[in-house]
């Protein structure tokens, strides 16, 4: 068993501001809730409205099992954090941080507790276990292995103060995990890495250093966007979208290349075929352009963060029926892009999101960055990957080369350093 466990939490975060009693003794219990709900917010693994979703197993693994229900609901009602009901069988309860606590620096603090360390090295093994078993590739162990290159200047200090605030506490966590030479890797359900860079802020990036040495990154521009349109491509007949087994003469077979199957249900479509005849012409070039955000900005008044933010919650994965400005353009400009994604979330809000990361995942982890270990030093982000700013155009050949495989060519972005460089490319037939 690790000799020291600490947990990372907001500076002026103290138990017993919220624990009375025999509660005081499950301390830590309260410590490692606040942690994880740190940790899991600044690697933004979390859903789309910033909650953080834990099982109830999980909690009574680690935490005690008769005072669990006690701790949490002495830290909701003494607002250190805010929970947020489960929904059965898609998604379990969510946890968020107090905004009373999203400007503090963090601190590192020492866990003493017995029972809880015991615990919780035999959840750290079992989930080592599980993990490989299941998610883990080879190209997982070699991109863990690559990220131990990573550091980060004393510059980072400075630039976490001019942050807004509510960022300022899950950016210094990064920072001094990178500080400590922490790097966390983990797969998720849907593929996405969860690694030492995940989360942190594009200034703070321009402090990163790989090998010593300035990094830059490259990334796919309207990433989500453009995915949906590869997406709709592999699945919805020219003609529209009714189910593609019921066309006589619909084309069948997957794209002439040699990678593995596309993450898509029936892969059968290329994209010319899609946009020959009008049906998603308008959408497919404005995400393949890396314009769709720009469009929706003339469209709504609304500054990109926020159309972005929109996008993804209120028409990717929208949960109810409240109004919401970009949805309602959205829906304007692309009804039948509007339809199809309806269509998917049908009876779960987060399908659509599910796929796309899936196919982010696979197309990023599984095909562009195997094109590069070996020859450079690279660490991944989602949709992007990162080198030293001498390696880029070689991360932009990989990228080509795999978008020429898959007969669909996405428009990139080049960030060098605190510099992003957009980089117009034009879907090839």
């Amino acid at each position: 068993m690790s000799s020291a466990v600490t947990f990372t939490l907001p500076a002026s975060f103290d138990p017993g501001e919220f624990l009375t009693g025999r509660l005081m003794l499950r301390a830590d219990d309260a410590r490692w809730l606040l942690s994880t709900i740190v940790r899991k917010t600044a690697t933004r693994d979390t859903d789309v409205w910033g909650c953080v979703r834990l099982h109830s197993d999980i909690l009574r693994r680690i935490m005690d099992k008769h005072s669990m229900g006690d701790v949490i609901r002495a830290l909701e009602h003494g607002g250190a954090i805010e929970t947020y009901p489960y929904c059965a069988g898609v998604k379990a309860k969510g946890y968020r941080l107090a905004k009373r606590y999203l400007g503090d620096r963090c601190v590192r603090v020492l866990a003493v507790d017995p029972r809880l360390l015991t615990r919780l090295e035999q959840e750290r093994q079992r989930l080592d276990a599980e993990e490989s078993q299941s998610r883990w590739k080879p190209i997982h162990y070699l991109l863990d292995a690559e990220q131990r290159r990573l550091t980060i200047d004393g510059a980072a200090d400075a630039i976490v103060d001019t942050l807004p605030e509510h960022t300022r506490l899950c950016q210094h966590v990064l920072v001094t995990r990178l500080r400590h030479r922490e790097y966390p890797f983990s797969v998720g359900s849907t593929g996405r890495v969860f690694n030492a860079v995940t989360g942190l802020k594009r200034e703070l990036r321009g402090a990163l250093r790989i090998n010593g040495e300035t990094i830059g990154g490259v990334d796919i521009a309207c990433a989500q966007p453009a995915l949906l349109a590869l997406e709709m491509a592999l699945t919805v007949p020219p003609n529209g979208p009714k189910p593609w087994a019921t066309y006589k003469h619909y084309p069948a077979g997957a794209p002439s290349c040699a990678l593995p199957a596309l993450p898509f249900p029936s892969p059968a479509l290329a994209l010319p075929a899609c946009t020959s005849n009008g049906f998603l012409r308008l959408y497919a070039s404005l995400v393949l352009g890396g314009q769709l955000y720009e469009y929706l900005m003339e469209l709504t008044g609304l500054d990109r963060d926020t159309v972005k933010l929109a996008f993804l919650r209120d028409v990717l994965a929208k949960k109810g029926r409240y109004p919401s400005v970009v949805e309602r353009a959205f829906r304007g400009a692309f009804p039948n892009v509007y339809a199809f994604i309806r269509t998917v979330n049908r009876n779960d809000h987060g399908e659509l999101i599910r796929r796309l990361q899936r196919a982010e995942s696979w197309l990023v982890i599984e095909q562009v960055a195997p094109r590069l270990i070996g020859r450079l030093p690279v660490v991944t982000l989602h949709d992007a990957i990162y080198s030293t700013l001498r390696s880029l155009a070689t991360v932009e050949e990989a990228f080509a080369e795999v978008f020429d495989a898959i007969g669909f060519r996405l428009a990139l972005k080049r960030e060098a350093g605190l510099v992003t460089i957009q980089e117009s490319e034009k879907r090839t037939d």
